[in-house]
């Protein structure tokens, strides 16, 4: 025996006492109580059930049930021990009042929750930014009131989401992935890692102390390691973290690693699609770990009423072979008193699946207010015109509709959208989308995107090189950019186009008359299939180190009011007659 371990069974002889007590006030003696049952676990709020004998048949009277100590929100307490030395098992408040009447008996069935009950009722979405998870636990709980006792956490999270879920089942969540357990005491709320290397508060042992005994080892719920991964946007690569062996108590003689190798006996690989950070990434995996060893050996042992174990205890048992024997963890406490008898029932070990795993934590798809439509649908666009109310939608019809009808209106995702200003590249009727919805409601939905097919091609062909993206209207107005010749082209069907290439080095515009403008490493060279005429309100000027102008033809240069002719050496040719003609003409 450990020493300090309480030993049931020595009180068994006795008598069994207990007190029922509301606002404070023993009750016990003015009611006819059938049975206690108190519920105490690891990760759940407690419970007590308290059944009364109540119902006069003859008089049509529910003594107990019409009277004030038992209506809900009561606050209540349940005391139990022998010989009227009662030790406190729950404190809570009533929740639910039920009547039960069969042939030969009536009942009051009394249902009651620890006062973190208030932490489960209403779903809450919270963000919260630089704060560990330590921190976040405190507050929600502290919000309730509750008293609270939380192990340090790692370094600050970036930010933390709570979506649509309740303050308790965010808690456990939380403290899941730290490797921690969440236990309830009496309105307190104590959130730490397993105790696994304290002293035993229970030894129980065959042949004594153990009444009944369920236990097992289940080889499926070992791993032989257990791996956690993310990407990593900085370093473009998988981040992993391999979990730490820990101490997980030392109940039987299988070891986790030979248990391991029956089912698989490869390392359990935990992937997350976003990006966690190393430190994140270990406490997952260490607490997936831990909780695996955990749950090596469980099961639940009953033994005389004891008051003094509580879920987060060790427990030895002994006298049961070598395979279960040792100190096992309590997860959970159940203490029954049925006929004056109390007897107590010991669940031990953790589920080796997760809370979240367990529970379906996910709010109702669509809210619950109708059936609803689960990933992502084709449609085929039906209409562009005519949204009845006036808020840019479309209509596309669902293949897995009625294909008689237009189809659903729907909104249309863009890259950006504003007043009066965002991109607008709408479908044409008849091409092919995706749609999603919002919410999973199928009322909702919104075109995330188009589909090319072989029956509708995309006007560039797929390859590996993928130098070429641009847009191509309906009308084959074209913006392609080349990455291979790093150029960009803007170009109408009829030839109109400007190319910007860094290859060419330069500058093109071209029209459809044979019309060019060159800006190159060269210079500038205008081209024209007809007159290039220059027009300007105000002065025209020509500077530079040589000016030439040339014709093949006739050469003609005129000044309504004047005209100047001047250089430092001015040269007036002809080859065959030069005119010099005028009102008055000097020279020199």
């Amino acid at each position: 025996m450990s020493d300090g371990a309480a030993t049931p069974g020595s009180s068994s002889a006795d008598v069994c006492t207990f007190a029922v007590l509301v606002e404070g006030k023993d009750v016990s003696g003015q009611f006819h109580v059938l049975a206690l049952e108190v519920g105490r676990e690891l990760n759940r709020i407690p419970t007590a059930l308290i059944e009364l004998r109540d119902g006069d048949a003859a008089q049509s009277t529910f003594q107990a049930s019409e009277a004030d100590q038992f209506v809900p929100g009561k606050q209540i307490e349940i005391k139990l021990g022998y010989q009227a030395k009662n030790d406190t098992v729950f404190k809570g408040v009533i929740v639910k009042h039920s009547l039960r009447v069969r042939k030969n008996s009536s009942q009051l069935l009394i249902d009651c929750r620890d006062a973190a009950v208030k932490m489960s009722t209403e779903p809450a979405t919270r963000h919260f930014q630089a704060k560990t998870d330590s921190e976040i636990i405190e507050q929600l709980v502290g919000a309730f009131g509750l008293q609270h006792d939380v192990e340090s956490t790692g370094a600050a999270l970036e930010e933390l989401v709570q979506y649509q879920a309740t303050d308790w089942d965010f808690v456990l969540c939380r403290a899941e992935a730290n490797g921690m357990v969440v236990l309830v005491d009496d309105g307190k709320l104590k959130v730490m890692k397993p105790a696994t290397s304290a002293a035993a508060a229970l030894s129980v042992a065959f042949g004594a102390s153990l009444i009944e005994l369920d236990a097992e080892i289940d080889a499926r719920c070992q791993s032989k390691a257990v791996h956690a991964s993310s990407w990593s946007a900085a370093d473009q690569k998988l981040l992993v973290a391999e979990a730490s062996e820990g101490q997980a108590g030392s109940s039987g003689n299988l070891q986790p690693a030979d248990l391991a190798k029956v089912a698989a006996g490869k390392a359990l690989l935990l992937r997350h699609g976003g990006q966690l950070g190393q430190g994140e990434l270990q406490a997952w995996a260490d607490a997936q770990l831990q909780r695996e060893r955990l749950a090596k050996v469980r099961g639940r042992a009953r033994c005389q009423g004891l008051a003094a174990l509580k879920p987060g205890d060790l427990m030895e048992l002994k006298g049961v072979g070598r395979r279960f024997e040792g100190k096992l963890y309590v997860s959970g406490v159940r203490h029954s008193v049925v006929g004056g008898n109390w007897e107590t029932d010991v669940q031990f070990g953790l589920a080796a699946q997760q809370f979240v795993a367990a529970a379906n934590l996910r709010p109702l798809p669509a809210s619950g207010l109708l059936p609803a439509v689960s990933g992502l649908q084709i449609g085929v666009v039906s209409a562009l015109e005519g949204d009845p109310a006036h808020e840019e939608r479309i209509a596309v019809r669902l293949p897995f509709a009625d294909n008689s009808t237009d189809g659903v209106w729907s909104r249309i995702a863009c890259l950006d959208a504003g007043k009066e200003r965002g991109t607008f590249f709408r479908p044409e009727v008849g091409d092919e989308v995706v749609v999603g919805f919002l919410d999973s409601d199928p009322r909702h939905p919104v075109v995330l995107g188009m589909c090319h097919s072989s029956a509708k091609a995309a006007p560039e062909p797929i390859a590996d090189k993928n130098d070429k993206k641009g847009y191509v209207s309906r009308a084959k107005l074209r913006l392609l950019f080349d990455d291979d010749k790093k150029s960009a082209l803007l170009e109408t069907p009829a030839g109109n186009r400007v190319t910007l290439s860094e290859d060419a080095k330069g500058i093109v515009l071209e029209d459809q008359n044979g019309n060019k403008i060159t800006l190159d490493d060269s210079g500038i060279k205008i081209e024209s299939s007809k007159d290039l005429v220059l027009k300007a309100a105000k002065d025209i000027k020509l500077d530079g180190v040589n000016v030439e102008l040339k014709a093949s033809a006739g050469f003609k240069a005129a000044g309504t009011s004047s005209a100047e002719v001047s250089g430092a050496s001015t040269t007036v040719k002809g080859s065959a007659t030069v005119v010099v003609q005028g009102g008055m003409v000097q020279i020199n």
